[in-house]
């Protein structure tokens, strides 16, 4: 689909497993996942040595960590640490479970399990094979190698020094105190958390932009996420305890083998899940796309126009910094805005010449009776917003209910303008297009009373050549009209 302006993304190669919706900005569900990372997308060429500067210093104080404090005791952990080498790159090779949270995912591997049990049990020689583990699973999966595959196994690394060096601290203090010793599981738990924020935050300010980046997001992501490395210091502690009783080996096969089970059960559900729902979206836009058309059939002088103001109000929608649940909404409200005609008579949709003012009476309740259409329709609840009021004004001029500035939804907001601007360079019966300046004119004349000025402002950031090669449409695919 074309676009004014171009789409922001996701840090590269910086994770594997997603949290949440690709959004034409950046929304930070897209760049975590529960046991450290980042998702994968191309970064932007400007910033790309900012990102290359957080991960090569992660790298350096990953390194200068494991030269300092990693002394394994090979006499009596070699056998332990060449498991726990072996039990993560396996566990690396299983992938993550996606779990739908809020309006976005939260990915999580029985890996992270494995790997915190690792660390609380050997302490840093145990992160330090748990995090070659990663790097070497991540060059045979990943050839050639990447700077993603080099962050997530360095910052992995500190992220459960951290955790160890907490969890040991308090364990000190918690002596035989039961309870104490619960409450040091779950704060390395939670100190893994904090520092695997800071390092995926500190990329994303890199790569981003600080400007960029939405911090309200960031935080419900992080809250996302708390319970899961809450989990996994409580199940590291786990293999601590059943290392007395099975020895270190049998503690962490134990404890992981049934993680790993249900993780592969649980992907094996949720794919099944995913195709069911994507199945459905299909049909549910197919309809969408058909009752559209059906639109188009009953208006024969405005073929095409609901599929092209999709495309214009979805610019303005990006430039708008809709998110990408606002943008499908906004694309909804677009395709099926006029349903309502369908309950207008023929012999006043088709009236060549101008319309009576009791014609008008009647016309005027077409966005009315498309509201009360989809009214049943959950997934056009708000889509709905844009078909009741897509013929209000910003000076409260407009029609069905008279409403004005902010009382009308934003989305209709932008929506009017794309409905205005395709009906002012379509030919109709009773007068010949206007020409794209002469329509753009009209755009800014009307700033402030039909229009309001801050969608104006989207509009004017649509290129000549974006809206004449939209203009020229009149048939699309689902798949591509409705791909955000």
């Amino acid at each position: 689909m074309s676009t004014a302006t171009s789409r922001a993304v996701a840090p590269a190669e910086l994770a594997e497993s997603a949290i949440g919706l690709s959004a034409p900005r950046p929304d930070l569900r897209d760049l975590q996942r529960a046991d450290g990372g980042a998702t994968e997308a191309p970064v932007k060429a400007s910033r790309r040595w900012e990102a290359v500067a957080v991960v090569g210093g992660t790298t350096a104080a990953a390194a200068a960590v494991g030269a300092a404090f990693v002394r394994p005791d090979f006499q009596h952990q070699w056998l332990t640490l060449l498991l726990v080498f072996a039990l993560v790159g396996l566990l690396e090779t299983r992938g993550v479970v996606t779990l739908p949270v809020g309006r976005g995912k939260i990915g999580f591997s029985a890996k992270a399990y494995a790997s915190i049990g690792a660390v609380y049990l050997l302490g840093l020689p145990g992160a330090a094979a748990s995090s070659l583990a990663s790097l070497v699973t991540g060059l045979v999966v990943r050839r050639p190698a990447d700077i993603k595959t080099l962050f997530n196994s360095a910052m992995s690394l500190l992220v459960y020094a951290w955790a160890y060096w907490v969890f040991e601290s308090l364990m000190v203090l918690a002596g035989r105190n039961v309870v104490l010793m619960i409450a040091a599981g779950a704060a390395g738990g939670l100190a893994a958390w904090a520092a695997n924020q800071l390092l995926v935050c500190m990329v994303i300010v890199a790569d981003q932009g600080v400007r960029n980046v939405r911090l309200q997001v960031f935080a419900r992501n992080a809250t996302d996420l708390m319970p899961y490395f809450l989990g996994y210091g409580l199940t590291g502690l786990g293999v601590v305890a059943a290392a007395v009783w099975l020895g270190d080996s049998a503690a962490l096969i134990t404890l992981a083998a049934p993680v790993a089970i249900v993780q592969t059960a649980t992907n094996r559900w949720m794919r099944e899940q995913q195709a069911r729902v994507v199945e459905a979206k299909s049909g549910f836009n197919a309809t969408l796309i058909s009752l559209s058309k059906a639109i188009d059939l009953r208006d024969h002088d405005t073929e095409g126009h609901c599929r092209r103001v999709v495309e214009y109000s979805l610019m303005m929608g990006r430039y708008l910094k809709f998110d990408d649940e606002e943008l499908l909404r906004l694309c909804h409200g677009a395709l099926l805005h006029d349903i309502g005609k369908i309950g207008v008579p023929d012999a006043i949709l088709h009236k060549p010449g101008p319309l009576t003012e009791e014609e008008w009476t009647v016309m005027r309740t077409h966005p009315h009776l498309g509201a009360l259409m989809v009214a049943d329709v959950q997934q056009l609840e708000k889509a709905r917003e844009i078909i009741l009021n897509h013929h209000e004004r910003f000076d409260g001029k407009g029609y069905p209910r008279g409403i004005s500035g902010a009382g009308v939804p934003l989305a209709a907001r932008v929506f009017t303008i794309s409905d205005a601007f395709d009906a002012m360079i379509s030919d109709r019966p009773y007068r010949k297009a206007m020409t794209l300046p002469a329509a753009r004119e009209e755009v800014r004349r009307c700033s402030g009373t039909q229009f309001d000025p801050i969608c104006v402002a989207a509009f004017e950031s649509i290129s000549d050549e974006d809206l004449q090669s939209v203009g020229t449409k009149r048939e699309q695919p689902t798949e591509e009209l409705l791909s955000l």
